[in-house]
């Protein structure tokens, strides 16, 4: 017998986990989150909470670059007024800040790069200009004479992610959502779809089960949702910029308090240590940080840390049900934390037999074919 009855029960800690939940919560929907924590390495709390859909699509994308850049352009407005609803709410500072990106080139290969980028975004409705590196410099004075050209996405924004997840963790505590620290290890199938068994021994059982979970979870479909490990570090440089930079080999974001956070590394394939992160790596960043930014070369480090992208075959998200009727918000990569408004806004709509507010048919499992959504079991 199950040793505990849920309502609905999302299996999942992250971003898109706890802002479902709250949007769920909001809707007087009884819900629980099941978070593995620390157990499961989460991207949310790696990343550098980067809101910027001018740059998270490309021509590459295909048939899915339209509806992508327009999730993240949508739920780029929507943190406008999500970010100062969550902080009034909780007390909590954000960090919410939308004064742009600046993507560099030092060479004309690069800014003609940008430049198609910047068509794109243009071509599907979003703010993109491509300025000279003296009007880079003039909005960012510490950036390199090497800066030949910027691509300006003035309508981006960034938030801090861990603040976030704190903020969401009190939110759902003033609704009433519970968070059970477990790690589930297998979904039940056929009768027993409803049930899902976690490795402190307990078997739960939920109406709606929501999967959630982070690309190591054991739990997403093989294949489907992957691990992208990327290492990041922070270093203390009050004022040498002012808003998110992203240049070839680092991305650099200020943050309150003198906080600069610069990434990112990828790495594919079997990871040994998930946590672990390399002198070399950081070195690497460093050094790619401070050619764009040469007053960021002395800085003191930090922290540094690794964290886990939920990656998928095609770069898009998976926003659906499964053939055992369980809905899915899951791999959106390294733009969680952009889409999570607009994620938990359809998928609650989804979940609660309502018509989401936008088209999740570029989202849904079924573009993978036949076959590939069978029902995983934990490691």
């Amino acid at each position: 017998m199950p040793s505990r009855v849920f309502d609905i029960a999302i299996i999942g800690g992250g971003v898109i986990g706890l802002t479902l939940a709250r949007e769920l919560g909001g809707r007087d929907a009884r819900v629980a989150v099941i978070d593995a924590g620390a157990a499961v390495p989460q991207a949310t709390v790696a990343a550098a909470g980067m809101l910027a859909p001018s740059f998270e699509t490309c021509a590459a994308f295909g048939g899915l670059a339209e509806p992508l850049y327009h999730l993240g352009a949508r739920s780029l407005a929507m943190w406008q007024d999500y970010a100062p609803a969550l902080e009034e709410e909780t007390g909590i500072v954000i960090d919410y800040r939308r004064d742009g990106t600046l993507g560099l080139a030092y060479r004309d290969a690069q800014a003609e790069d940008l430049a198609k980028q910047a068509a794109l975004v243009k071509n599907l409705g979003g703010a993109a200009e491509m300025i000279s590196g003296d009007e880079a410099r003039a909005l960012e004075p510490a950036l390199s004479n090497e800066v030949v050209a910027a691509l300006h996405a003035p309508e981006d924004a960034q938030v801090d992610p861990r603040h976030v997840m704190s903020a969401l963790r009190i939110s759902l505590k003033n609704r009433d959502i519970e968070i059970v620290p477990a790690r589930v290890l297998s979904l039940g199938e056929g009768a027993a779809a409803g049930q899902f068994a976690c490795a402190e021994g307990d078997v739960f059982e939920a109406q709606t089960i929501v999967l959630a979970a982070g690309a190591v979870s054991g739990l997403t479909p093989m294949g489907l949702v992957y691990p992208v490990k990327g290492e990041a570090t922070a270093i203390a440089a009050e004022g040498v910029v002012t808003r998110v930079v992203r240049a070839p080999g680092a991305y650099i974001c200020p943050k309150a308090g003198g906080r600069v956070v610069i990434g990112a590394t990828e790495e594919l394939g079997p990871l040994l240590d998930h946590h672990s992160v390399s002198d070399a790596a950081i070195a690497g960043l460093r050094a790619n940080a401070a050619r764009a930014a040469p007053g960021l070369s002395s800085a003191q480090e930090l922290e540094r840390w690794a964290g886990l992208r939920p990656g998928t075959p095609d770069g898009a998200p998976i926003m659906g049900r499964d053939k055992e009727g369980r809905f899915l918000a899951l791999g959106h990569y390294r733009n969680g934390i952009l889409h999570a408004p607009a994620a938990a806004e359809a998928m609650a709509a989804l979940i609660l037999g309502e018509t989401p507010p936008f088209d999740l048919a570029p989202f849904d499992p079924s573009r993978f074919g036949p076959g590939r959504f069978s029902p995983a079991q934990g490691g």
